[in-house]
């Protein structure tokens, strides 16, 4: 009750005072609720017209030796490797060391020559390759992720694999296709893949705090991560980076991160034409161009504009990266504790950004940690129905409920994770990770019958998901 009542006197402060306070004052205030509803452990930069206007830090880079975030902090930024892969790979591009409408196999002869000799440079860019992600192979995490391998090894797991579309016919989010882009790189250049980007990127740009990981660096004031499980922190599983080069492994922090902005607005790396390559939107609805989604972004019900934009999940750590090529501005926030709620954070920073008010609200799975761990999901789902009715001081968000849930799961509280996740499934039904964790939960319930039904769902909602039509054979065949 008090915390419902200092997020209410919050709303009424802001909205009395808001238009008073300069956009740094707005864009602090937000950040700040964020931390205070435990969804931001991290650091934050936002750019107008090329120039910083607000940056900070909140929380623990490590929390058992009690240091703070800072805005130099270095964090594991996950997927935004890959735009930053993608520029890599054009910068070979302009050297004409690699042409991009070649295949796999000029490349490396020994890749699958069912799938090397049909996919191209450029359809790996674009997630247009055909090739599945890791999440087909069913215990990836943690049997695989924490394994070390060579390059040479890691591509035999997936180079073979049945391609999920003819290569170039539609998309599929790959990060098996910008590892393969990375080791591509590697074998043309004889370098490492962190050396090039060293070279290329990271020593041009003056990007000093920016590297690709292995777990036996020491690498001074990375962040630890964590994740965030109902109402405490622990320690994020251990993940070998081995198999996360090009696609995930680089670290670097917010300023850093707008040095790479800036680089790219001015052509510093890239000419003109191949940075407008990057940036062409690629296959609807999803938009992608070469390692960024490129589209509007919808930051109230009336208003949006076009960025550049990708988001980033590691094991504890969350990023989202924004750029706004019309006024040259820009958004980047980098988080040790995980989950949150990426497109909440950022739809609200532009909307400050733009100058449209924030209608700062509790998050609905964020009252309910509390409730679960005293009175378990059954308590908590009727007062996420209470809770709903109150639109001027919750909110919902399918995907935090979801993260909610499987919170639940990952401790093994099967019976109120399905109860977390029925519920979800009733509210966003055409939402089809809802239905895999759904489905996934019945069958750690040994409910089998219930878990075909769902993977089935899974599979209506999108043909192409290839982690659901596995798990899917196993309980049919």
């Amino acid at each position: 009750m008090k915390l419902r009542l200092a997020v209410i006197g919050l709303i009424a402060l802001l909205t009395q005072f808001g238009w008073a306070q300069s956009k740094k004052e707005k864009l602090d205030e937000l950040m700040k609720t964020y931390h205070r509803f435990n969804m931001f452990d991290g650091s934050v930069l936002v750019a107008e017209n090329g120039k910083v206007i607000y940056k900070n830090a909140f929380g623990m880079a490590n929390r058992e030796w009690d240091i703070p975030n800072t805005t130099d902090t270095k964090f594991m930024i996950g997927s935004v490797s890959k735009p930053i892969t993608s520029i890599l790979m054009l910068i070979q591009v302009q050297k004409g060391l690699i042409s991009l409408d070649k295949t796999i196999s000029d490349y490396i002869p020994e890749f699958s020559k069912k799938n090397g000799n049909r996919i191209t440079i450029r359809q790996l860019l674009g997630h247009a390759s055909g090739l599945p992600n890791y999440d087909i192979i069913k215990d990836f995490f943690p049997r695989i992720s924490r394994q070390n391998f060579s390059r040479e090894e890691y591509i035999k797991l997936y180079m073979d694999s049945t391609l999920v579309f003819e290569p170039g016919k539609s998309y599929y989010y790959s990060s098996w296709g910008y590892f393969t882009l990375g080791y591509i790189m590697e074998r043309v250049t004889g370098k490492t893949y962190a050396q090039l980007m060293k070279e290329d990127i990271f020593d041009k740009l003056d990007m000093n705090a920016s590297g690709s990981y292995y777990h036996t660096q020491v690498v001074k004031k990375r962040a630890t991560g964590y994740d965030y499980s109902l109402g405490g922190f622990t320690s994020a599983d251990f993940r070998d980076q081995s198999n996360t080069m090009g696609t995930g492994d680089i670290y670097s922090t917010v300023e850093d991160l707008f040095k790479l902005h800036i680089a790219i607005s001015n052509n510093t790396l890239l000419n003109k034409k191949l940075t407008e390559e990057m940036f062409t939107p690629g296959i609807r609805p999803w938009r992608y161009g070469y390692g960024w989604f490129n589209q509007n972004f919808k930051y109230t019900p009336t208003d949006s504009v076009f960025t550049n934009y990708h988001l980033g999940m590691t094991e504890g750590f969350l990023s989202f990266l924004v750029r706004i090529p019309s006024s040259n501005s820009f958004i980047v926030f980098l988080c040790n504790s995980s989950p949150t709620h990426f497109f909440g954070i950022a739809t609200n920073l532009m909307k400050v950004l733009y100058n449209k008010p924030v209608d700062l609200k509790q998050p609905v799975h964020k009252a309910l940690e509390p409730i679960i761990v005293s009175n378990g999901a059954v308590k908590a789902v009727e007062e996420y129905k209470r809770m709903k009715a109150d639109t001027a001081h919750y909110y919902i968000d399918w995907l935090a409920m979801d993260f909610l849930g499987n919170q639940l799961y990952t401790l093994k509280k099967y019976e109120d994770a399905r109860v977390i996740f029925e519920n979800n499934a009733l509210e966003f039904p055409q939402r089809d990770l809802v239905m895999l964790s759904l489905a996934k939960t019945y069958e750690e319930l040994g409910r089998k019958e219930d878990a075909v039904v769902y993977y089935k769902k899974v599979i209506a909602l999108n043909p192409g998901y290839e982690e659901a039509k596995n798990r899917l054979k196993e309980l049919v065949r």
